[in-house]
């Protein structure tokens, strides 16, 4: 982590304006593989820009800078702060938190804190961040909806009933996780045991 600038690592993505979005910390890495994976999502920023709210009512002066600007397909868009966890934030800080919501919204502009605790709840995060690689392959159309048709009439499953699905229709795993991922079969999260994660990444 440098001073200028002040992140610790860079994703790939094409939700991204240059192709390469920057975080400084695991719950803004991980609420942006959240936000990339929402369908309504078109463009995600980092920081985009400082914001500065002067005082009114019983709102404090506050200045800040939102973590994410997620802007969806129909203009309109979301600030978003990635934090931890809520049970470990003081009280003054969910206050400020608060303040922020409140003054956007005197705007007319959604804030959202989106926590990493949430984002981990039934191995969430962790399927996406797994399937990712998967949504960014291309295929034949034919393929794609053969292959959807095929397993259409499932119910929803989780990771491992869908791969034995696919596997029974000789269905590509890389096409059933490019589905799963895209969001167009039913998937019932759940954690990953290690074992798994090391069987699906070979």
């Amino acid at each position: 982590r440098g001073d200028i600038p002040n992140f610790i690592g860079e994703i790939p993505s094409e939700k991204v304006q240059n192709g390469q979005l920057q975080f400084d910390s695991y719950p803004a890495m991980e609420c942006f593989l959240f936000l990339e994976w929402c369908l309504w999502v078109k463009c995600i920023e980092f920081e985009p820009e400082e914001f500065y709210f002067p005082a009114s009512g019983m709102l404090p002066t506050i200045r800040c800078i939102p973590d994410f600007r997620a802007t969806a397909h129909t203009g309109e868009f979301k600030m978003i702060e990635a934090k931890s966890r809520r049970d470990k934030m003081s009280a003054k800080t969910l206050e400020r938190l608060e303040f922020i919501r409140q003054h956007f919204a005197a705007r007319g502009i959604i804030y959202e804190v989106i926590y990493r605790s949430d984002l981990q709840a039934n191995g969430f995060i962790d399927t996406i961040a797994l399937l990712r690689r998967f949504g960014y392959l291309t295929f034949p159309q034919q393929t794609i909806n053969r292959a959807r048709q095929r397993l259409a009439t499932g119910e929803a499953a989780d990771l491992e009933t869908w791969v034995a699905r696919a596997q029974a229709q000789r269905i590509p795993l890389s096409v059933l996780h490019y589905l799963l991922y895209r969001q167009q079969l039913p998937l019932i999260y759940r954690n990953l045991m290690h074992p798994e994660i090391r069987h699906w990444r070979e």
